[in-house]
């Protein structure tokens, strides 16, 4: 059945109806004249009802005219009634086309017929609706776009491309843009420092051009220019033109029975002894494949500590590590009373922290200490204790003139002793003036 006949089939059937109900208890005259405004005022359906009711009750009535009013009427309602079918139509394709605007418009001039009743659904509640939830995908896709770029933008700021990362965050909207202006204002710092650090050692001001670099190192370790070796150029200048004062001990380690003999490290200026608690017998080649297989795998499950004690355990092996630099970025908070400690798996980045100290490497010794700490190592007493003892030694090799590298130090010292258990290495490792002043804090 077409469309136009299922129209002409529901008007007779509704006019049918409405002839049968008819106004109550008017008299003819009073329909007649109902019938005449209704159809005045372009009311075809309602002025054919009236006409047709009074042509039913009085053939005759003012000569018959409502008789042929009432056939009048008939095709002008038939002809509202496809109009409102059309407009339903229409009303029904710009939904469809997520056009609400239009479809709500095309439903309100549905004012009578069997789809009067469904218009006025669409324009109540399924509109609304539509308009809603296409509202929700929207702002979804604008996340979802958002938090790609902030990706995108972590990546390039991995690789040292502050450029392609300052694009990146500064489109970022959203959830994700707290956290991209963090970033944004980190690369703002440390390209700062940088510049102030190239300025300073071009006027040959060593020292605070090493202030400005470990600045610059702080913020990203491995960052454009590479800050941390800038430091130590820094300071071994600076050792080159100040009246050096006490050097470090470095004496080859007796083995005893609290520390047994040390592993060896690479190559460097002096045997590099790696104390006991963090020692590896045989120093096997880090799998950094296999580390980074496993820490995902825990970072999927929730297992946070174990994760981050694996991707540390990478970028000992590897600094430049790109995936082990985000997975730790990317690690969601850990929930709960206490943080857990990490694995053992950690340990090496700071055993290589300590041999870095025994090679005079300090601003590096103290990036790579700090890095264990941040991820919350276990041997937290020993930690502090050569983050410490290199600051200490900084502040010796200065002429005694920093004292900021002094305070630092006798905080370092005073955590290790609030370290349960902790006992200091002997003089066998550490200089004796060095443990002295580890005894004499908050004596």
């Amino acid at each position: 059945m077409s469309t136009k006949s299922s129209v002409r089939t529901n008007g007779w059937l509704l006019l049918a109806a409405l002839l049968v109900a008819g106004p109550a208890f008017a008299g003819k005259d009073d329909d007649y004249k109902a019938a005449q405004a209704a159809a005045a005022a372009g009311k075809a359906v309602e002025a054919y009802q009236l006409y047709c009711k009074v042509a039913q009750e009085d053939p005759g009535y003012k000569g018959g005219d409502a008789k042929m009013m009432c056939g009048i009427m008939k095709k002008e309602a038939d002809k509202e009634l496809q109009k409102n079918e059309d407009r339903f139509q229409e009303g029904l394709k710009a939904f469809n086309e997520k056009r609400f605007d239009d479809a709500k418009q095309k439903f309100q001039n549905v004012r009578t017929g069997p789809r009067a009743d469904e218009a006025r659904q669409y324009i109540s509640s399924k509109i609304p609706a539509a308009i809603a939830a296409q509202e929700r995908e929207a702002s979804a896709g604008v996340e979802s776009a958002a938090s790609q770029k902030f990706d995108q933008g972590v990546q390039a700021y991995n690789r040292n491309d502050f450029n392609g990362a300052r694009s990146l965050f500064q489109s970022v909207t959203g959830g994700k843009k707290g956290d991209a202006d963090n970033y944004l204002n980190r690369m703002k710092q440390f390209e700062s420092a940088m510049a102030e650090g190239e300025r300073l050692a071009v006027a040959k001001n060593y020292k605070a051009a090493q202030g400005s670099y470990n600045e610059a190192a702080t913020l990203k370790g491995d960052g454009p220019g590479d800050p941390r070796s800038k430091a130590t150029q820094m300071q071994q200048l600076m050792a080159s033109v100040a009246t050096p004062g006490p050097a470090p001990v470095t004496p080859t380690p007796t083995p005893g029975p609290s520390l047994p003999a040390p592993t060896p490290g690479p190559p460097a200026r002096h045997e590099v002894p790696v104390v006991a608690a963090v020692k590896e017998p045989s120093r096997p080649k880090v799998d950094v494949g296999k580390l980074l297989a496993e820490a995902e795998a825990a970072k999927a499950k929730g297992d946070i500590a174990s994760a981050k004690s694996k991707y540390i355990a990478v970028l000992a092996a590897d600094e430049r590590n790109v995936q082990a630099k985000v997975g730790l970025e990317t690690l969601p908070k850990e929930t709960g009373p206490t943080e857990r400690k990490a694995s053992a798996e950690a340990d090496v980045m700071l055993a290589k922290g300590i041999r870095e100290y025994y090679q005079g490497l300090f601003e590096k010794a103290e990036v790579h200490i700090d890095d264990y700490l941040n991820v919350n190592g276990s041997k937290t007493g020993l930690s502090h204790f050569y983050m410490g003892a290199s600051k200490l030694t900084r502040f010796y090799l200065s002429g005694e003139r920093d004292n900021g590298l002094k305070r630092d130090a006798e905080a370092a010292f005073r955590l290790a002793k609030q370290s349960a258990g902790f006992k200091p290495p002997g003089e066998s490792f550490v200089s004796p003036k060095i443990l002295k002043a580890y005894q004499d804090v908050n004596r």
